[in-house]
């Protein structure tokens, strides 16, 4: 006979079976909040995309998604505690390309491993660099800046969101394809170094489109490419760095979201099949829009394909340039 307390016992037994049990069917979901690490300080690409899926986040996997932002080290802060985190699906980590594809090239004793100590969910965006300068700086083209920049080798500077940022791998690119010998300045991320652009304190900088149109409006910055092999839409007038001059300039800058490697597969395709729907959404589409944001909801086995191939592409290219590890 099955008695009133035996009954609430076996009611109450699957809350205390661990999260990973709990996982084996497809409607796993979280028992408590989500915290969210970002590896850069609020005001740049990251951070929007983040905080723009996390209400959509918290309200389809019923528990709130708690931005937590670990600004340093090229990302590899908020990547480290993440890979050294429960993997129990409570604990999710935006990285870029710098900090899984470019810093172990750059970082000699990485925290973490990309691939051995994180799995990847899904990407989250795509987004297009610009190339811009201070309103107070006289170049007007590509090819000016470029010619300041070889007749001043080492003199010209750029301000990048951090060692191994998107914008440190279209400095180092341009200096490879241009044959010019520039100087990175390093930021806690974009948005400060967006401010520090608007106020002169470094050449140029290639940022994404969400943080450079509003100050081109304003007029205190100058767009003089962008990265992408098509022109972007929302300048149309600004030239590609392809057809400015610079044969094969491309970079690809992306963000992605992943879990402690050792996350359970029923959790992890929650999760990502949850990011992928949020990312699909028309309103969070427009709103990725309004940033020069382009949603990439992708499989694992795209995302961890993606990792791969530039992982390749530029940890060979910054050791073709004789870059040492510090």
């Amino acid at each position: 006979m099955i008695t009133r307390r035996r009954l609430a016992g076996l009611l109450a037994a699957p809350a205390l079976l661990p999260a990973a049990a709990r996982a084996q069917g497809s409607g796993w979901m979280p028992d408590r909040p989500i915290r969210l690490l970002i590896g850069f300080p609020p005001g740049g690409a990251s951070d929007a995309a983040v905080r723009i899926i996390q209400p959509r986040l918290s309200a389809l996997l019923g528990q709130s998604v708690v931005v937590d932002n670990r600004a340093g080290a090229g990302g590899n802060l908020a990547a480290e505690a993440a890979a050294r985190s429960a993997p129990d699906g409570t604990t999710l980590v935006s990285a870029n390309i710098g900090t899984l594809a470019v810093n172990p090239a750059l970082v000699r004793m990485m925290p973490f491993h990309p691939v051995n100590d994180l799995a990847p969910l899904s990407l989250i965006f795509n987004a297009t660099n610009v190339l811009v300068v201070p309103a107070s700086r006289p170049w007007r083209s590509v090819a000016e800046l470029v010619a300041a920049a070889k007749a001043r080798p080492d003199a010209i500077t750029y301000g990048t969101g951090g060692v191994g940022s998107p914008g440190h791998l279209c400095g180092i690119l341009l200096d490879k394809i241009a044959g010019t010998r520039t100087v990175s300045v390093p930021y806690r991320g974009g948005g400060p170094q967006m401010l520090g652009l608007v106020a002169g304190e470094h050449d140029f900088s290639f940022s994404p489109m969400g943080t450079v149109t509003t100050h081109i409006a304003a007029g205190t910055i100058r767009a003089l490419g962008v990265s992408t092999r098509g022109r972007a839409p929302e300048l149309p007038e600004v030239p590609t760095m392809i057809e400015a001059g610079l044969p094969d300039y491309e970079v690809l800058n992306w963000d992605g979201i992943l879990v402690p490697r050792a996350t359970p597969a029923p959790i992890r395709q929650k999760l990502g099949d949850v990011i992928r729907q949020v990312l699909a959404e028309p309103e969070i589409v427009a709103e990725f829009a309004k940033r020069g944001l382009t949603p990439r909801p992708t499989s694992e086995e795209a995302f961890a394909a993606q990792l791969a191939a530039d992982s390749q592409t530029w940890q060979g290219l910054i050791r073709a340039a004789g870059i040492e590890p510090s």
